[in-house]
């Protein structure tokens, strides 16, 4: 019998496009308590009883089949799956995060998001941002990645984004500290490497005026970084 228990953190937003997304066979747990996200999370995974974890934020969707590939992945030997995702908020600057996302998947500054019970730690209370790639780094065992995607409307501003990653870096002495040689902690790996390693060099070239938007991006984030941690 397929069990998958699909956890979703949430503050008010309405979610019902995820539930009409899912499969009529998975535990669905959403946990609205005006929490942290990280201690919202951990509630469910208390609360969960299925032999896998999906979680997902509350502005994602997946995607039809997703489910489907992890159960089947998992049940293939994987412990934990890393899942593409599609940002879909519109505009330019929807568009250049999106191109920014595809670099990402399955490097470290990914994270896995299907985790099989037995191997899914706790997240971390104290972090709020970074908790994310601290429960990545926690989590052993064999991995890979879907085909299938989630989809992520967020519907962030530019100035809206800005604050939210602000408000991240307060967590990154705590990262920094628990994960002293993380290689997203490396500058010339998290700014440039990540852009031209395993080929990706390639859709660099095809969109220089992207990547040169992008940089212009990172550099902001990296201001707000040294200021604010």
């Amino acid at each position: 019998m397929r069990s998958v228990s699909v956890v979703v953190p949430n503050h008010n937003r309405d979610i019902t496009k995820i539930k009409e997304a899912l499969p009529t066979w998975v535990e669905f747990i959403e946990v609205n308590l005006g929490l942290e996200r990280s201690k919202q999370r951990n509630i469910g995974i208390e609360q969960a009883n299925g032999k896998y974890i999906l979680y997902l934020d509350s502005d994602q969707i997946p995607s039809q089949g997703l489910i489907e590939e992890c159960w089947n992945l998992g049940e293939m030997g994987f412990t934990a799956i890393y899942i593409p995702e599609v940002i879909t908020t519109k505009g330019f600057f929807g568009y250049l995060r999106n191109w920014e996302r595809q670099f990402y998947t399955a490097t470290p500054i990914d994270c896995v998001r299907f985790i099989r019970k037995d191997a899914c730690p706790f997240f971390d209370e104290s972090m709020s941002g970074p908790e994310d790639a601290d429960h990545d780094r926690r989590v052993k065992g064999l991995r890979t990645t879907t085909t299938n995607v989630v989809y992520h409307a967020d519907n962030e501003t530019f100035l809206s984004y800005l604050k939210k990653k602000a408000y991240y870096t307060k967590s990154m002495k705590k990262f920094d500290k628990k994960w002293p040689n993380d290689k997203c902690l490396n500058f010339w790996w998290r700014c440039f490497g990540v852009f031209f390693e395993k080929g990706k060099w390639k859709k660099v070239l095809q969109r220089p005026d992207l990547f040169i938007c992008l940089m212009g991006l990172i550099a902001l984030r990296g201001v707000i970084y040294i200021t604010k941690r």
